[in-house]
C-alpha cells in the first residue's frame, strides 16, 4: 500500500496536563494511504453512519452485528480523540484479498509527561511495571526501533462493550479487540531537554485479520522520529 509523510499537529490541551518539554517535541511517520484521520467527537448514531458510509463508498455491504462491532470501536476512539491532546488518530476500512470481509483498524498517538534521566532505564522500569500489571493477559516486552527504546504490550481482550441498547439483545455485548501499545520516552539525544512519553496505540475488532494489520503496524513503528518543535521535517529513517 501507498505510504504518507506525516508530521503531527499540536493539540490544544488542557494546560495542566503539559509541560514545556512535552509541547516542544515533533513527531514524523509515514503509514499507510489505508489509513484516514478520525472525526472527532462522534455519538453512536454518527459513528454508524460514518462506518456505513465509508463501507458503501468501497461497494461492501456490513452485516448488522458486524457494522455495530466496528462502529462501536471507531466511536470510542472518536471520543477519545475529543476528549484528550492525542497527536494523532487515524482509521483504516478496508478489505483483505484473502476473504474479503471489511476490517477496521485505529492508530492513535500521544503525548504526556514523563521524568526520567536515561531512556533505557525508563524502559527497563515500564516493562517491569506493564508485565505486572497484565500478567498472562499480554505479551509485554523491550522493542528497539530506530527513534528509541520502547515498551510494547501486545494482548486481545472484550474490553470493549456494546451497550445495551444499541444491541438486539438488549444486553451489553463484549467485543473482543486485539491490541498493539508502544510506549516510547523520547531520547533526549533528539530533542534536548525532553521528558515526554509518546504512546502508540493500535486496536482493532476485525482480530482474523490482526496479521495482515502488523505488516501495517511495523513498518508504521519504524518511521517515527522525534525533532524538536519547528526542526526540518527528517528524512525517512529506512527504506
Amino acid at each position: 500500500m501507498a505510504e504518507h509523510r506525516t508530521t503531527a499537529p499540536e493539540i490544544p490541551v488542557n494546560p495542566a496536563n503539559m509541560v514545556n518539554s512535552m509541547s516542544a517535541v515533533q513527531i514524523t511517520f509515514e503509514i499507510s494511504s489505508a489509513f484516514r484521520e478520525t472525526t472527532p467527537g462522534l455519538n453512536p448514531e454518527q459513528a454508524s453512519a460514518e462506518v456505513a458510509a465509508r463501507a458503501e463508498a468501497q461497494g461492501a455491504v456490513l452485516p448488522g452485528g458486524q457494522l455495530d462491532a466496528i462502529a462501536a470501536e471507531y466511536q470510542k476512539v472518536s471520543q477519545l480523540l475529543a476528549e484528550t491532546g492525542v497527536r494523532y488518530s487515524g482509521t483504516c476500512f478496508g478489505t483483505f484479498d484473502d476473504d474479503g470481509d471489511l476490517s477496521m483498524g485505529t492508530v492513535t498517538i500521544a503525548v504526556q509527561p514523563l521524568a526520567y534521566q536515561d531512556t533505557g532505564v525508563a524502559v527497563a522500569g515500564m516493562t517491569k511495571v506493564l508485565a505486572a500489571k497484565h500478567g498472562t493477559s499480554a505479551e509485554v516486552s523491550t522493542i528497539g526501533l530506530p527513534c528509541g527504546q520502547a515498551t510494547l504490550v501486545l494482548r486481545q481482550s472484550p474490553e470493549l462493550r456494546m451497550p445495551a441498547e444499541f444491541a438486539a439483545s438488549g444486553e451489553d455485548i463484549p467485543i473482543d479487540v486485539a491490541q498493539l501499545q508502544a510506549f516510547i520516552p523520547v531520547p533526549q539525544s533528539a530533542v534536548p531537554g525532553a521528558q515526554t512519553l509518546v504512546t502508540v496505540t493500535f486496536g482493532t475488532p476485525s482480530t482474523d485479520h490482526w496479521a495482515d494489520y502488523c505488516e501495517l503496524m511495523v513498518p508504521f513503528l519504524q518511521s517515527l522520529q522525534f525533532t524538536p518543535e519547528g526542526a526540518p521535517v527528517p528524512q525517512p529513517a529506512f527504506g
